[in-house]
């Protein structure tokens, strides 16, 4: 695995966790999650939102909640 897939898959499990989500599967490859939160879909819009973000420098991960 290289180390742009860990990064991708550590800051898409921090963000899901302070979301309070839960990840049902990572294509990291595609560069594709799928979530549920419990909030529901705007939620989990939220969520992905948060993750794009913090993917693309945007925002910082520290910042997330």
């Amino acid at each position: 695995m290289l180390q742009e897939d860990l990064s991708f898959l550590q800051i898409v499990s921090v963000v899901t966790s302070r979301f309070g989500c839960t990840i049902d599967s990572v294509d990291t490859e595609g560069r594709t999650i799928s979530i549920t939160c419990p909030g529901g879909k705007e939620q989990e819009i939220e969520c992905a939102m948060a993750i794009g973000e913090v993917i693309e420098g945007k925002r910082d991960i520290k910042n997330i909640l």
